[in-house]
């Protein structure tokens, strides 16, 4: 499906080049990752990266395209890495509109831990930045003020991309690329005076596999497949003063987890700005309760030249959890330094969802030109 749009984008690059209403924007970064305590080899650089982020988007009164990817460059070891994060094209009409192609799809109103933010899968692999993954989709949306709403085809399936301590160890085969495993999204919302609400459906895939032993074969052989994924939720974000507080909940009939919700709220005050939340899953299988509770605090100095964050998560039924602690500073409009401690570490069994990632433990260094 990459190797397609890429090729869809490069016959597109003369209209975007040409196009009246052109845009061309990115970034230019130097990051380096160096483990920390309690890693075995702390002090080390495990990786130094030049990064190019290049964005170009064209408008007309129907039309939008937008192209926005760039490659990675690691210092060390040589190696280069093309990545594409969004491809697609619009087509307006009326209160319809068409979006084909490339795009990341986010919903819900969790900052942290959501509970119906399924259609993209995330890149666990990075400690530091876990972002969304763009899928492959065809999107149809109504918008009528106040009321909108948006259907996906997503025709070919795309894993979430899992850090090293996860991996099974050997290959594991996604769904095949045929019609009969599409996956299809749904999302309608209202945007009032009292508050932003929305319901969504998915059918589709599970983007982590599951993994058994086959007892079968002589030896036993390990494997792992995508599960099927079926979801129905809602959001709710309402503003009460200077808070907004939010809420999710969301059904998965063919999961053990069956259901699951989260609520917090935001609060921002001048510079500072809170953010809490928690997070429940009930297990119909063992009849159980698991939970993570998350906190984000920033605060802005210097007219906003300089930001201080702190976050954390933690899983309650196992102790373990993730946190950590950003520096961003603004030397100009174009030019800022960042510095992120990121701590991951294991609860009293040594077992966690973030305790896989203790030995990503590190300091994140970051030079960003912006143009």
């Amino acid at each position: 499906m990459r190797k397609a749009t890429a090729t869809i984008l490069v016959l597109l690059i003369p209209f975007l080049a040409f196009s009246l209403d052109t845009y061309f924007s990115g970034e230019t970064s130097v990051n380096m990752l160096v483990s920390v305590p309690p890693v075995e080899d702390a002090g080390r650089i495990t990786s130094t990266n030049l990064v190019q982020n290049l964005e170009l988007s064209a408008f007309s009164d129907t039309t939008t395209l937008k192209l926005k990817g760039g490659f990675s460059y690691n210092l060390q070891s040589g190696a280069f890495s093309p990545y594409m994060e969004e491809a697609y094209a619009d087509l307006f009409i009326g209160s319809l509109s068409f979006r084909a192609g490339l795009q990341q799809i986010s919903w819900g109103t969790a900052e942290m831990m959501s509970a119906v933010d399924v259609p993209c899968p995330s890149d666990m692999s990075d400690p530091v930045n876990m972002r969304k993954l763009a899928v492959g989709a065809l999107k149809a949306s109504y918008d009528a003020f106040p009321f909108a709403m948006d259907l996906y085809w997503i025709p070919v399936f795309t894993p979430t991309a899992l850090p090293s301590s996860m991996s099974p160890g050997f290959e594991i085969q996604g769904p095949e690329a045929k019609l009969g495993n599409s996956e299809f999204a749904a999302k309608m919302s209202a945007y009032t005076s009292a508050g932003d609400f929305s319901l969504y459906g998915y059918y589709g895939w599970e983007d982590i596999p599951s993994i058994g032993i086959d007892f079968t074969t002589t030896p036993p052989t390990p494997y792992g497949e995508y599960d099927r994924l079926m979801m129905l939720g809602a959001s709710a974000a309402v503003p009460v003063g200077q808070v907004t507080l939010k809420g999710e909940a969301a059904w998965y009939p063919e999961r053990d987890a069956v259901a699951s919700a989260s609520a917090g709220l935001e609060w921002i005050h001048d510079d500072l700005t809170l953010i809490t939340e928690a997070y429940g899953e009930w297990n119909k299988e063992d009849e159980s309760l698991s939970g993570q509770f998350g906190a984000s605090i920033s605060y802005d100095l210097l007219d906003s030249d300089l930001q201080i964050t702190l976050s954390g998560i933690v899983e309650i039924e196992k102790w373990d959890g993730l946190a950590e602690f950003g520096v961003e500073c603004s030397i100009t409009d174009e030019l800022s330094i960042s510095a992120d401690l990121v701590y991951a570490f294991e609860g009293p069994d040594e077992a966690g969802t973030y305790g896989a990632f203790k030995d990503l433990d590190c300091l994140a260094l970051q030079l960003t030109y912006s143009f």
